[in-house]
């Protein structure tokens, strides 16, 4: 068994859980129970995958020079049972028990979700995988250094909870029992739920009909109705943002960030940053 092949697939991974959770921003609940069901193949390889994997030894290289060239193991595996597994990047060797520690390397295009440096102050999909790595091999503390969208580096520190720890065995118990019972999760409205849904039934049998309920009927229309009214409407929205901006980097609205502007390969692209609305709207609500 090795990660990546037929038999690890199967295994609650620490690259799992966040999706299990649902705090993953590429998976879902639904698409991470297809893909261990054998339902539907792992997907390519994303452009984000393969920066990780090509900038890793670079982090890592930095991160061993702040902590006098501090020997490490790469890639350790740590089994829990026969039905869970964690391959952080690097355990720290050649330290006494209590100094015990894992290394999980990362880059940020977007770092607006990290926080301080030198605090666990991280995003969940990551604190979720640090934690699982954590439970699932005994070491009780997670080293995350990182290297920034402005090609900084800087590491934070995630401690073992033994309670959160629990929680998240029983959680991930519970998922991987869903699968031999055949009960996957509810849907959700995620992109990587929509895609996994497209790939469940690849083949197509001519002519055969299924019966939906009035209410799916009508929600799918009226949904596809509205979607075309407001892609119109964000389309106006984000014009009058950009206009606004004109070179600016950043658009804010009482000191929160709503949107940005950002240089790709084809010149600038326009992000805005849903995830704020529940800043701004209490605010609004404070004032």
């Amino acid at each position: 068994m090795t990660p990546g092949d037929a038999e690890w697939t199967r295994l609650i991974t620490a690259s799992k859980v966040a999706a299990i959770l649902g705090v993953s921003p590429w998976e879902s609940p639904r698409s991470v129970w297809h893909l261990m069901h054998g339902d539907v193949e792992a997907p390519a390889q994303t452009e984000t995958m393969s920066r990780g994997h090509y900038l890793e030894p670079a982090i890592l290289a930095w991160w061993r020079d702040q902590h006098d060239g501090q020997p490490l193991a790469m890639q350790p595996e740590f089994h829990l049972g026969d039905w869970a597994a964690a391959t952080p990047d690097a355990e720290l060797v050649g330290v006494p028990m209590e100094e015990r520690a894992l290394v999980e390397a990362k880059s940020a295009a977007y770092d607006d979700d990290w926080g301080q440096p030198g605090t666990d102050e991280i995003p969940m999909y990551y604190l979720a995988q640090c934690y699982w790595q954590m439970h699932v091999s005994g070491v009780h503390r997670c080293y995350v250094p990182i290297i920034t969208s402005r090609l900084r580096f800087a590491e934070y520190v995630v401690d073992y909870d033994p309670d959160i720890g629990a929680d998240l065995e029983q959680r991930m118990r519970a998922f991987y029992d869903s699968l031999a019972a055949d009960e996957p999760p509810e849907l959700d409205d995620s992109v990587a739920t929509f895609q996994t849904m497209r790939r469940v039934h690849p083949d197509i049998e001519p002519k055969a009909v299924v019966e939906v309920t009035e209410a799916e009927a009508v929600e799918l229309l009226r949904a596809v109705t509205c979607l075309d009214q407001c892609e119109a409407a964000t389309r106006k929205a984000k014009a009058v943002v950009l206009d606004r901006m004109g070179r600016a980097n950043y658009a804010v609205c009482n000191g929160i960030k709503v949107a940005r502007r950002q240089a790709n390969k084809s010149g600038v692209s326009f992000v805005a940053l849903p995830k704020n609305l529940p800043l701004l709207t209490e605010q609004d609500i404070a004032s």
